[in-house]
């Protein structure tokens, strides 16, 4: 699978940021390296995973958190280059079922933290539930 660009993953947010559809882009593949950094940390082995985004998750981004959309762009770096990672279980607000989410933190030079908050899909995939900055 070859993996998009960041002018590429940009040009789906651009798109997604007004569209009324939820078309999905697969933006990496977890490799062994982040996965075995992330196992220092988690009892998690996500190896082989693939991240992925939807156009109505960068919305949630753009409606909820709009001075971060842009990050959304910067994904797979956060994930391969992650400062902190974590494992937060929460109760889906629709369903009620519980959900299992990773975090990955990464710091910029400007002092900056992003989170990216993605949601294990089983099937050895994490979604995009959020992006945020962190206070």
């Amino acid at each position: 699978m070859e993996q998009p660009t960041k002018e590429d993953i940009c040009a789906f947010v651009g798109r997604a940021r007004t569209s009324r559809t939820n078309h999905t882009l697969t933006l990496c593949q977890v490799d062994l390296s982040t996965s075995l950094k992330i196992k220092q940390t988690l009892p998690l082995t996500l190896n082989g995973y693939h991240v992925i985004i939807t156009e109505e998750y960068v919305r949630h981004v753009k409606n909820g958190h709009k001075h971060d959309v842009d990050y959304i762009c910067l994904i797979p770096e956060i994930i391969s280059h992650f400062d902190t990672v974590s494992k937060t279980i929460e109760p889906n607000r629709r369903t009620g079922r519980t959900e299992i989410f990773v975090v990955f933190g990464k710091k910029y030079p400007d002092g900056t933290v992003k989170l990216v908050k993605l949601r294990d899909m089983r099937e050895k995939t994490l979604s995009l539930k959020t992006l945020f900055r962190k206070d």
